[in-house]
């Protein structure tokens, strides 16, 4: 009797057995995204794109010197036709931008009907500049 009461305890006191109810337990589900609830993660994730290529290039600037980020920002403009590594980080950040602007004016055009929270609409005339800029960037350099 004792040893049929010692397996029953090591087997309901056993960690694997707490493993399996855990991993048993576990579930997921997701849940299907109406079309404004697409359109704003759309939205979302382009703005991402977005931030994250002005933080590389904020980032880059900064890290140029311990001098004050004006100051790198200056020399990073100065040498910007001499410094290959300063023309692609800008480039990058140039090409996201045009596309972004692009993208997020059509997801608006295309979907009058979703508002989005913050409704930051790009104009035609942003995305216009935004080409703009890239293309004599590119012209440039």
């Amino acid at each position: 009797m004792k040893k049929l009461l010692l397996a029953l305890f090591f087997v309901f006191c056993s960690p694997v057995s707490v493993e399996q109810i855990a991993d048993t337990t576990t579930t997921t589900t997701e849940k299907e995204l109406t079309l404004c609830q697409k359109v704003e993660k759309e939205y979302i994730s382009l703005s991402n794109k977005l931030f994250v290529t002005s933080f590389e290039l904020n980032d880059y600037i900064n890290n140029l010197s311990d001098a004050l980020v004006e100051d790198d920002r200056t020399v990073f403009f100065n040498d910007m036709s001499i410094n290959i590594d300063h023309q692609n980080i800008y480039k990058k950040y140039l090409e996201v931008r045009a596309y972004v602007y692009q993208e997020i004016n059509t997801l608006y055009k295309t979907n009058k009907d979703c508002p989005i929270a913050g409704d930051q609409e790009i104009a035609d005339e942003k995305v216009l500049e935004a080409k703009k800029e890239l293309a004599e960037f590119l012209n440039n350099y």
